[in-house]
């Protein structure tokens, strides 16, 4: 996040926030921290100021949506709980070319939130500064070398790439807009990137980026940096979700594997006690030759294809030594009998620990195999479907790759609606009964596409009363606004909100398309 940028996001954000309550604090994710603001001049309701501290890409926007937390927060947090929690924001400071933003707690003792985008939140007990005039170089900086660019604080390391790109008066009329302020910013989507500009970018920089980026101009720069923050941080962090929920069963994979390499080990010597049966009865065949006492350290046999020496324990005579031999053969095939049941509950443990961490890395509470970017919609569409689900519940990957469920019969749309995160989606037909679907989601801020929700539409057609029917209509909600009713039949659930309707064209085929992976 670019100095420049940073001040205009928060010249949009201060009057907004001025008078709000600090609600909560969370840190979901490594260097995350997202702050629960309530109301202010807006009286806008409740709102989620997140950052994310880093040295090479910080991150601070507001998001209405709210991402999942930690069921343990870090003492940090505890700590800013403590002096923050309850109190009004009174003040706002932003030194914006150390991308800081100070917010002044009213209250006894006043505090001061110190918001650095690259060390992250701390508490301040003094009042900061105001920010002092900053120096604005004219255009004939740009006569120097580029070198020398980085003797003026307002040129920033984004800037400097930008002017490089352009002829003197373009560069001259850039800056003269920047220390003006105000004006459009621009957001640019593509090929697996999100990036936001308080200028917009030269030809050359988006060919460095991929050259598939398209340019929107928005007006308001909270606007496009929670568009890019839910794209680039909540998708982050539904990805550490997935990995932290997938670990233990990667682990007791992990375990399990080299619990089989043992038995596999275990095995060869078995087979080789095993094998010892062969010479108990070569010399069971040719005891005859030996006396009762006789003892030696290896004898030489006729076996069924030539001369076979066995090896002896010369401290037992021959007699012993064979049913010494009898006795290890019979260990060994016992052996091999519980090492099997041994190793087929061990692959069967393996196998379900497997399944578990494939299903976290493919939805925690949420539809996603991989974050929404170029690569991650190709993998995500090739994931395999989840392969322990209740019997009443089916599973099909969408065309987007996002993970749909849906109830066999009554008590599988029950367990299909248990299955989902209150962000996910719910689809049903309008007017008349229908299998229960949901849409899963990494958090609420993902959006579904258009052809996703369609064939969601379509799946709950097809198990409804209006399967025989050419096109149906089609309501759906999230699923937290979806209750079963008490006392009511199966299936029966009272909608608290709808988010709108859409017909689809009934499609026959489309089940067995998206169960193909």
């Amino acid at each position: 996040m670019d100095a420049h940028l940073f001040r205009r996001f928060c010249e949009a954000l201060i009057p907004r926030i001025m008078g709000a309550r600090m609600e909560k604090i969370h840190a979901p994710g490594p260097h995350v921290t997202v702050f629960t603001l309530y109301g202010g001049e807006g009286r806008e309701g409740k709102r989620h100021l997140v950052l994310k501290a880093d040295r090479k890409s910080p991150l601070m926007f507001v998001a209405a949506h709210r991402v999942p937390v930690n069921a343990e927060p870090p003492a940090f947090v505890m700590r800013l709980r403590k002096h923050l929690s309850g109190r009004r924001v009174a003040h706002a400071v932003c030194h914006w070319p150390q991308r800081q933003l100070f917010l002044g707690l009213a209250g006894e003792p006043e505090l001061w939130l110190r918001l650095d985008l690259r060390e992250g939140p701390s508490l301040l007990f003094d009042a900061p500064s105001p920010c002092e005039d900053i120096p604005w170089p004219d255009a004939d900086v740009l006569t120097l070398p580029p070198e020398r660019w980085k003797e003026h604080i307002v040129l920033t390391p984004a800037l400097r790439r930008t002017l490089a790109c352009l002829d003197p008066l373009d560069a001259g009329a850039l800056l003269m807009d920047l220390e003006a302020g105000g004006g459009d910013v621009f957001l640019y989507e593509g090929g697996g990137r999100c990036e936001v500009s308080a200028w917009p970018l030269c030809p050359e920089q988006l060919a460095a980026m991929g050259g598939s980026l398209k340019e929107q101009v928005l007006e308001d720069p909270l606007e496009a940096l929670a568009r890019a923050g839910e794209t680039l941080v909540y998708e982050d962090l539904a990805r550490q979700a997935r990995e932290n929920a997938a670990r233990p069963f990667s682990a007791e994979a992990s375990r399990l594997g080299r619990l089989l390499d043992k038995l596999d080990g275990e095995e060869k010597r078995l087979l080789a006690m095993s094998a010892k049966q062969k010479d108990a009865l070569l010399l069971q065949s040719s005891l005859y030759r030996f006396s009762p006492d006789e003892k030696a350290e290896s004898v030489v046999l006729d076996g069924p294809e030539g001369p076979v020496t066995v090896r002896l324990d010369k401290k037992l005579t021959v007699r012993e030594n064979m049913a010494a031999l009898f006795h290890q053969a019979g260990r060994g095939r016992r052996g091999l009998e519980h090492l099997e049941r041994r190793r087929a509950e061990v692959r069967a443990q393996k196998e379900q620990a497997e399944a578990a961490m494939l299903r976290s890395l493919a939805s925690v509470s949420g539809a996603a195999a991989a974050p929404a970017r170029e690569k991650g919609r190709e993998d995500r569409k090739n994931a395999a479907l989840p392969g322990d689900l209740p019997r009443q519940v089916q599973a099909f990957r969408s065309s987007d790759g996002f993970l749909i469920l849906r109830g066999r019969d009554t008590r599988g749309n029950g367990l299909a609606l248990k299955l989902a995160a209150p962000h996910d989606y719910w689809i049903h037909t309008a007017d008349g009964p229908s299998a229960h679907v949901i849409i899963r989601r990494d958090h609420a801020g993902q959006q579904v596409p258009e052809r996703t929700l369609h064939e969601a539409g379509i799946l709950a057609a097809l198990k409804s009363w209006q399967k025989d029917q050419e096109s149906a209509d089609i309501q759906y909600s999230l699923a937290k606004y979806i209750h079963p009713m008490k006392k009511a039949a199966p299936g029966m659930v009272r909608i608290d909100r709808s988010e709108g309707a859409f017909r689809v064209r009934i499609d026959a085929e489309l089940e067995e398309r998206l169960t193909k992976n």
